[in-house]
């Protein structure tokens, strides 16, 4: 979309991309939902060079240089369109927590790409948007999940790279109890745990149990906490966390299902009511084994990546209206 000089000096772009869980239990590296948690980025255009502010959460951890997760895919988004990235302000104020397993990298390669589109003036398409966002992700359920909002099933094309994607809206009856506990874990350990082959009875167990899921969220079906078990990944992540194991097996009247929100540290309780009270009992069931946690929450978000832009005057456009900050 061109800038619309006879209003503005400059015009600004706004990205808002929600959070992800991904795995949903037994959908390992399959599926993922959008959760009502979001990180929300503006990039205006400027002479040269890059200011980044940052707020929100782990505010620590990020860069602010191109080092950035948001302006490599920026980058990378430039390149697809063959235009050359200009110089921004980016200002970026973040909800969701880094290394905790709610598609913080997701929600920011996202929004770089569709905020680099933007800039270059590119058409870019989502399947293209998608494409790139997996290249740099490595997988695509997050991704797919902070682009398209909803229950995503998604999987890598066996001969190209596109990505087949299914998109189904989640009922707004239901509540998504994020657990999150204080110690992070990194997805480079939680998948060194991974074994490298498994028994057949638990791949069938996952494709039942996946298949069966599917169907309930593509057809507003009734969920179950046997729907989301799991044999392929979370016996071996549990343990890296004194807790998950402990979450993973509570039960109550309320609850739909339990599972660990992608590759952890994260719990993600789908319940049918009484959401915080069950927030409140995985809390206790982190801090009896000895972590720290606190509970959201949240809604699943349907409507998935949203960009906009609005004109700035002129008179703003000359002055900087972001520094970076640490």
């Amino acid at each position: 979309m061109p800038p619309d000089s006879s209003s503005s000096g400059e015009q600004v772009f706004s990205v808002t991309v929600p959070a992800s869980s991904a795995n949903v239990g037994c959908a390992f590296d399959c599926a993922a939902i959008a959760l009502s948690l979001y990180l929300r980025a503006s990039a205006t255009p400027k002479k040269s060079g890059f200011e980044i502010t940052y707020r929100g959460a782990n505010a620590d951890q990020i860069p602010r240089d191109a080092n950035n997760l948001i302006v490599r895919a920026m980058q990378s988004a430039a390149a697809a369109t063959g235009v050359a990235l200009p110089s921004v302000r980016l200002d970026v104020q973040n909800e969701i927590p880094l290394g905790v397993g709610l598609g913080s990298s997701a929600a920011a390669i996202v929004a770089g790409i569709l905020l680099g589109n933007e800039l270059c003036h590119g058409k870019l398409a989502p399947a293209e948007v998608l494409r790139l966002a997996v290249e740099i992700e490595g997988h695509p359920d997050n991704v797919a999940a902070a682009l398209h909002g909803g229950f995503v099933v998604a999987a890598k094309h066996e001969d190209r790279p596109d990505v087949l994607v299914a998109k189904a809206d989640v009922s707004e009856k239901l509540d998504f109890v994020a657990v999150i506990p204080e110690v992070p874990l990194p997805t480079e350990k939680a998948r060194a745990v991974l074994p490298a082959q498994y028994p057949r009875r638990d791949v069938v167990a996952n494709l039942q149990r996946t298949a069966l899921l599917t169907a309930s969220f593509f057809s507003g079906g009734e969920l179950s906490p046997e729907l989301f078990r799991d044999t392929l990944h979370q016996p071996y992540r549990s343990p890296l966390v004194p807790g998950i194991a402990e979450c993973l097996a509570f039960r109550h009247a309320g609850l739909a299902g339990v599972f660990l929100s992608g590759a952890g540290s994260a719990v993600m309780a789908v319940a049918r009511h009484s959401a915080a009270e069950i927030g409140d009992a995985l809390v206790r069931e982190f801090r009896r084994m000895g972590t720290g946690a606190r509970a959201l929450v949240l809604k699943a978000d349907n409507r998935g990546a949203q960009i906009s832009s609005a004109d700035l005057p002129a008179s703003e456009a000359a002055r900087p209206r972001f520094t970076s900050q640490k």
